[in-house]
C-alpha cells in the first residue's frame, strides 16, 4: 500500500471556537482523510462495506499540537495520511495515522484503530466480527504487521485517573441519539459521539457547589488530546441517561468530573461493566465513565 495520501483543508468559522479548532472538526477531517486514504491506496469505502465487508472505528486518539492554534492563526490545514499502516496479523485491527499541519507548524496528530468486521445483513449492514480477506491484508507493508497481542496492547494505553472524594452532588440528565448523530446503519457515528462527553461537561458551569476554579476549565480550558474507545454501539433513538461526577485530584492541583451514560429506560443494559472515558486536562483533569464508549480529552490553559 502507498505510504502518503495529502489534502488541504480551507478553515472556516465553524471549525474553531473561541479556543481552538474544534477537536469534532479535527475528527471530521480524519475521517475524510481515512476516506482518501483508502480510495487511494486500497478500494473506496463503499466497494470496501458492500463487497469485502466493513471495519469500524474502535480506538481513536487526537492530539492537539498546537493547542493554542485558533482561527485567526491558520487559514489552511494540511492533512497528511499513512504516517504509519498496521494492522494486526490475522487482519482483525487494522490501524492508521495523520498528521495535520498549518503553514509553519505541526497542529495535531491523529490515529484510527479499526475492528474488521463482516457484514451480516446487506440491507441493513448489520455485522458481526470479523477479518479483513487475504487480498486485502497482503497489501499492508511487512514492517506494519503486528501480532494480535502485540497491536491490543498498543491500543489499550489508558489507566485510570486517581481522585479524592466527590465534589457536588452527582448531575443527572436524559438525551437521545438522533439520526443526526448516526452513519449510514443508523448506529452512532464515532466523530459525533465525543459530543454528549463535552455537553455533560460544560453543563456542569453554573452548577452550584463547584469551585471556582474547576468551573471555569470546565469551560475555558482548549483540549489538548482526546482518546476514545467504542466498546459497542448505540443506534438511532437510543435513549442515554447521563449521570456526573465531579472529584478533586489527590494533589489538589487538578478537578476530575467523571460522567457515566447508560441506556435508558425501556432498553436493555448491555453485558457490560462501565468503561472508562477520561477526559485529562491540565492543570483540568476530567474523566468520564461510560458503558459503551471510553475517551480522554486533555486540556490545557
Amino acid at each position: 500500500m502507498g505510504s502518503e495520501t495529502v489534502f488541504r483543508e480551507p478553515l472556516w468559522t465553524t471549525q474553531s471556537s473561541p479556543l481552538q479548532l474544534r477537536p469534532r472538526a479535527l475528527l471530521d477531517m480524519a475521517i475524510n482523510g481515512f476516506a482518501r486514504y483508502l480510495a487511494e491506496h486500497l478500494l473506496p469505502c463503499p466497494t470496501l462495506v458492500h463487497k469485502h465487508g466493513t471495519v469500524v472505528v474502535r480506538t481513536l486518539r487526537l492530539d492537539g499540537l498546537a493547542s493554542d492554534l485558533c482561527f485567526a492563526h491558520a487559514s489552511w490545514l494540511d492533512v497528511g495520511m499513512g504516517i504509519r499502516t498496521t494492522v494486526s496479523d490475522a487482519g482483525e485491527w487494522p490501524g492508521i495515522t495523520l498528521n495535520y499541519r498549518t503553514d509553519d507548524r505541526p497542529a495535531a496528530r491523529a490515529r484510527l484503530v479499526l475492528r474488521g468486521l463482516s457484514v451480516a445483513e446487506p440491507d441493513s449492514l448489520s455485522a458481526q466480527p470479523g477479518r479483513l480477506p487475504e487480498s486485502l491484508l497482503a497489501r499492508f507493508p511487512a514492517d506494519g504487521r503486528w501480532s494480535t497481542d502485540e497491536f491490543r496492547d498498543h491500543t489499550h494505553t489508558m489507566r485510570p485517573f486517581d481522585s479524592d472524594p466527590e465534589l457536588l452532588a452527582p448531575q443527572e440528565g436524559e438525551t437521545s441519539l438522533t439520526r443526526s448523530r448516526c452513519e449510514v446503519a443508523d448506529q452512532w457515528s464515532f466523530i459525533e459521539m465525543t459530543e454528549p462527553a463535552t455537553t455533560a461537561r460544560e453543563r456542569t458551569f453554573g452548577q452550584p457547589g463547584l469551585p471556582a476554579d474547576a468551573v471555569r476549565q470546565a469551560v475555558a480550558a482548549p483540549v489538548r488530546s482526546l482518546m476514545a474507545s467504542f466498546q459497542r454501539p448505540l443506534f438511532v433513538f437510543d435513549r442515554c441517561r447521563t449521570l456526573t461526577h465531579a472529584h478533586r485530584t489527590p494533589d489538589g492541583d487538578q478537578t476530575v468530573f467523571a460522567h457515566a451514560i447508560h441506556a435508558g429506560p425501556g432498553l436493555p443494559e448491555p453485558e457490560l461493566h462501565p468503561h472508562m472515558i477520561r477526559v485529562t486536562s491540565l492543570p483540568l483533569v476530567r474523566v468520564c465513565r461510560l458503558i459503551v464508549l471510553k475517551m480522554v480529552e486533555r486540556s490545557c490553559r
